[in-house]
């Protein structure tokens, strides 16, 4: 009677170990998780929408570092066992580069629920260890008054710039900019994927370019004060632009689509258990329609329903590309050496 009763009390507490996530007793959940967050209103909408959701559905408190990717990897790496961080934010290659050395959680829908919302191309590409909150596509934003029918694909625009057609009215993303090997790649894609042909039309293009911007503001700047009429920018922040009283800018997305840029969230591998809610909160439809309305960027949650004034800006799922980065990784130190060579 003594060895039943042992066993039924074994199989009892393998029951409570087993029943998800949030099945936690007093002691067994800690204080806090940290997280990460880029500055500004990045944060600032963790904070009411993510974090907000976390603790109302666990008790425990959300402690939100603000920085960059790389920073955020590197305080990883240095104590893999004991990280500082729980959940962090990282950029589409240094997600991959923390996957393969191990640094990661891999996520399930069990883990996740959510998780099942979201379209493949936004989390299987890193192997689950990572899925991205939102997206974003690079288009154009030009000027109406000097631009009335703007080229319909990419090819006919980017051929348009290098016979001089719009003038030195041009602002391109550097080869230099965080995204700027991405979307050397992605021209290479309008020209049959070979990335000889996107330098070709690259440096055809440099006459025209008033600037190969390395950052998003010094773009703005460039398009707000009329030095260019045709920027290839990111949709939510033209849209934002724009809708701050600039009526004679315009945006687009150039057929067949637009290269997305990410930020991959992920469960750090010695992060408790409990991390996981944070990531199902993160891609939550509430918490998504939350952070859209803060930072005009969609989430990846494809049963979200935007209200009508923010769904208008946004660009569908089947518009968007995400660049094989597993396949790129390896190149983009060489496509960064030949910027430099070539183009400056």
């Amino acid at each position: 009677m003594k060895r039943i009763a042992n066993v039924t009390a074994v199989a009892a507490l393998c029951a409570m170990t087993l029943s998800g996530p949030l099945a936690f007793g007093a002691t067994d959940k800690p204080d806090k998780i940290v997280v990460t967050a880029f500055g500004g209103v990045w944060a600032e909408s963790v904070k009411k929408n993510y974090a907000s959701c976390f603790e109302k559905k666990t008790g425990v408190k959300v402690e939100v570092v603000t920085g960059e990717s790389a920073e955020w990897l590197n305080k990883i790496r240095a104590n893999p066992d004991h990280s500082p961080i729980d959940v962090v934010t990282l950029s589409e290659l240094d997600s991959l580069r923390a996957g393969r050395e191990g640094l990661l959680s891999k996520m399930t829908t069990s883990e996740v629920p959510n998780l099942a919302q979201v379209p493949a191309q936004f989390h299987v590409p890193w192997g689950d260890l990572g899925v991205s909150s939102t997206y974003g596509p690079m288009g154009i934003m030009y000027n109406s008054e000097k631009i009335s029918d703007p080229p319909k694909s990419w090819k006919d625009l980017i051929d348009g710039i290098a016979a001089g057609k719009y003038g030195k009215k041009v602002a391109w993303p550097s080869g230099t900019y965080a995204w700027g090997p991405p979307f050397i790649w992605f021209i290479a894609q309008q020209y049959g994927g070979d990335v000889n042909v996107a330098f070709d039309k690259l440096k055809a293009m440099k006459p025209y370019v008033v600037k190969f911007w390395e950052t998003p503001v010094d773009a703005l700047n460039l398009f707000a004060t009329k030095q260019v009429d045709i920027l290839a920018y990111w949709d939510g922040r033209s849209y934002a632009f724009i809708n701050k009283g600039n009526p004679w800018a315009k945006f687009y997305i150039p057929e067949p689509n637009g290269m997305t840029s990410l930020v991959l969230f992920s469960k750090v591998k010695s992060a408790p258990p409990i991390a996981w809610e944070y990531i199902n909160c993160v891609l939550s439809p509430e918490a998504q329609v939350g952070n859209a309305e803060m930072i005009r960027y969609p989430g990846t949650n494809k049963t979200v329903a935007y209200p009508a004034d923010l769904k208008k800006d946004f660009t569908p799922f089947e518009r968007v590309v995400v660049p094989p980065y597993d396949q790129i990784i390896e190149k983009i130190p060489s496509w960064v050496e030949r910027w430099n060579k070539e183009m400056r």
